[in-house]
């Protein structure tokens, strides 16, 4: 989405914030059977990533405590995971895809997740909160935790350089060659942030130095785990942003969330399109995209043809029916601008990548003419079933939408792709020399 465009739909999107929560489950089409779904999924509620030392230079009020070490996955956060765990067993146990009644057989349900703590601890959640019964559900991850793991955080290669002057050239042309129209464009949420943070003109921080980043220029600076950042009042008014939403899925009280500075949910999620335009910039520029995504998307299509692909998976026995990737909100970003995906689900942003939501990827058969098609939807708890701490059944599910490919729009079949068709689309959107992971063991 262009900057320009992603700013015209903000009043729709703050209106639709104060609508109810309300969802349909996407129903299967007559004749056809699921093979398998793989779900690209965000890691549950955490804590900051900084620390709290860190965060207080530029607010002129303490930030509140978590229970949890930086960046990990709250108590909270678990307990979300595994309502939404729980809630995939009623949505493809009832679909057929997965057993509903009993524990599945053995590789049919798999997770693989990034190496870091809220990682894996979602993952866990996610399994244990299907099947809190069952032992044979495999969780993995990469046995190196001293590198990244090349499917969620890349790294540059000789065939994918990743260039960081390169890429701070292509968000340049995406701006106008600088930060001052942007800025413009958003002086209503960068103001607002700035009251939020220093309220009343404060000068000083807790931490001792100047409050806010108001009178900083804007730069984009390289990231050892998203490729790059931005750094200055648009850089850190998103990452107070989504701090922000991560007190309020916390369930926090009010007075905690942002200091009791927000009025309402819709002053939140004004001060979210800062973070959403962070990530369209850093995430979603496209030579950025390929460089980050294309591991990622490849994958997706190879586990939709053959389960045994699924990482980590072994080639003989049972292939995987439903399987989950768990990474970052970055990741879903990658994707989603590799196909030019958006979404929007109740209280949340166009494309927003919530906590603990899943970009989903649902194979079909055809029974009749063999002919297999792909769909694609987005699943996520709203931020008031978060707060609530809600249950999640057929009478109450989570947030759910169907995705749009607009690039099958012309040979959809029931509002899904021929698989054949998705694959040209996926093997089109990638980079070939930044894919470096072809399944299995890597």
């Amino acid at each position: 989405m262009s900057i320009r465009v992603f700013t015209v739909v903000l009043v729709a999107s703050l209106l639709a914030a104060l609508m109810p929560a309300s969802a349909e489950i996407l129903p299967t089409p007559p004749g056809w059977q699921i093979e398998r779904a793989v779900l690209l999924n965000r890691h549950g509620v955490r804590s900051p990533t900084s620390t709290n030392e860190q965060l207080d230079k530029y607010s002129a009020t303490p930030w509140p405590t978590w229970p949890v070490e930086p960046g990990f996955l709250s108590p909270r956060g678990e307990e979300l995971m595994r309502l939404m765990g729980g809630y995939y067993r009623v949505l493809y146990g009832g679909r057929g895809l997965v057993q509903a009644d009993d524990c599945p057989t053995a590789g049919t349900v798999a997770a693989w997740t990034d190496i870091g703590e809220r990682t894996r601890t979602s993952g866990a959640a996610i399994l244990a909160g299907m099947y809190p019964r069952c032992a044979n559900l495999p969780l993995r991850n990469q046995a190196n935790f001293t590198v990244p793991d090349p499917l969620f955080n890349p790294q540059p290669t000789a065939s994918c350089p990743m260039d960081l002057a390169a890429n701070r050239a292509a968000i340049l042309a995406r701006v106008g060659g600088s930060f001052a129209s942007v800025q413009r464009e958003y002086a209503g949420p960068l103001a607002m942030m700035q009251s939020v943070l220093c309220p009343a003109g404060t000068t000083r921080s807790a931490g001792g130095g100047s409050c806010g980043e108001a009178g900083m220029p804007s730069s984009i600076v390289g990231g050892a785990e998203d490729g790059v950042r931005l750094r200055g009042p648009i850089g850190y008014a998103s990452t107070a942003a989504e701090n922000f939403l991560m007190q309020s899925a916390e369930g926090m009280p009010k007075d905690q969330v942002a200091w009791g500075r927000l009025a309402h949910d819709a002053a939140l999620s004004e001060l979210l399109t800062l973070e959403e335009l962070a990530q369209d910039l850093t995430q979603k520029t496209k030579p950025i995209a390929q460089q980050r995504g294309s591991n990622l998307l490849s994958l997706i299509g190879a586990i939709l043809v053959n389960g045994h692909s699924f990482p980590g998976h072994a080639a003989t026995g049972q292939p995987v029916r439903l399987g989950i990737l768990v990474g970052h909100d970055s990741n879903i970003h990658n994707v989603a601008a590799l196909l030019d995906l958006t979404w929007q689900i109740p209280g949340s942003l166009p494309g927003a990548a919530s906590p603990g939501g899943a970009l989903a990827f649902e194979q079909f058969h055809e029974i009749r003419t063999g002919k297999r098609f792909v769909r694609i939807a987005y699943y996520a708890q709203t931020l008031d079933e978060m707060r609530r701490r809600a249950a999640l059944n057929y009478r109450d599910p989570p947030g759910m939408v169907q995705v749009a490919l607009p690039a099958c729009s012309a040979d959809l079949v029931n509002n899904a792709c021929p698989l054949e068709s998705f694959l040209k689309i996926v093997k089109a959107a990638v980079d070939p020399g930044c894919v470096t992971v072809t399944g299995g063991n890597y």
